[in-house]
């Protein structure tokens, strides 16, 4: 009984001095900590970068796509810890999630922490984004998306939200997105073309045809261009709605026009979506966050 009561006893210092240490955390930096199983540790003094690392499980024999493989008898996931190094703190966590959730927290409240690189692509994509939100000539959009189709089209997937739309990006065969409003759905396709290029019958017809199996109700073409006169026929007959890039350009300046050209890029730009974090686990271990 005595035994038992000192190790109850143990337990409960360190548990009060594991949250001690989050409190600590939490009013130096002003922040709610969130919820996880957290190791804390203050060093002497600040690091000089504040960065952080994610780890995520793995199979211990894994097959080229990092699932399971089956054919050995024994075959468990391998885990490690999340690391973060903040002021004179460093973080551990065994979930990248609940640690990513922390990060975000830091941001959220003005600490300044190092991008890892998935943050970095999105970054880069916001920045492009961003730079064509104040184009103010269809050349500007042409030249900031030459060789970016699939930033275009997210670009176009934007311009849709700030028409009110609810947009789901695909990139399918035939269209980019599905745009919906009051109710009505619609499949859209992009393309970003020179000013004096057409878009043409083909890239219609496959929007349309793509419509045989989404069913929706009405159909979208956006470009930087126009399109030929078989592209506008056979828009008119399937009740595809055109819009080129004088209208696109139109919508532009609408939608941002008055927004200033120096306005920053906002942490949540390159925050990473719960999706975009799940993808750093293996396709057959998808643990709960």
């Amino acid at each position: 009984m005595e035994a038992i009561i000192i190790i109850a006893v143990v337990v409960i210092i360190i548990w009060a001095y594991g949250k001690k240490k989050r409190s600590d955390f939490a009013r130096e930096f002003n922040i709610v900590f969130p919820t996880g199983k957290f190791k804390l540790k203050k060093r002497g003094h600040p690091a000089s970068v504040n960065e952080f690392t994610l780890v995520y499980p793995h199979w211990e024999y894994a097959k080229a796509d990092g699932t399971k493989d089956a054919r050995r008898s024994s075959n468990s996931l391998i885990g490690g810890d999340s690391t973060l190094s903040v002021g004179a703190w460093e973080v551990r966590c065994p979930n990248p999630v609940h640690l990513y959730s922390l990060i975000t927290e830091l941001r959220t409240r003005g600490t300044a922490i190092d991008l890892i690189p998935q943050e970095q692509v999105k970054l880069q994509r916001g920045s492009v984004i961003l730079q064509a939100r104040h184009a103010t000539s269809v050349a500007e959009l042409v030249q900031t998306f030459y060789r970016k189709p699939d930033l275009f089209s997210h670009f176009c997937a934007e311009l849709c939200r700030q028409q009110g739309y609810e947009v789901t990006e695909y990139q399918e065969p035939g269209f980019d997105f599905t745009a919906e409003l009051g109710g009505v759905e619609g499949l859209v396709a992009c393309s970003c073309l020179n000013v004096h290029s057409n878009v043409g019958l083909p890239a219609v017809r496959k929007l349309v045809d793509a419509n045989v199996l989404a069913g929706t109700q009405e159909l979208m073409y956006m470009t930087t261009g126009g399109y030929s006169s078989q592209a506008v026929a056979l828009a008119q007959q399937e009740g595809v709605h055109l819009i080129d890039g004088t209208q696109l350009i139109g919508m532009v300046q609408q939608a941002w026009g008055g927004s200033s050209s120096s306005e920053g890029i906002s942490y949540t730009e390159y925050t990473l979506t719960m999706e975009e974090l799940m993808q750093g686990y293996p396709a057959d271990a998808q643990l709960v966050p």
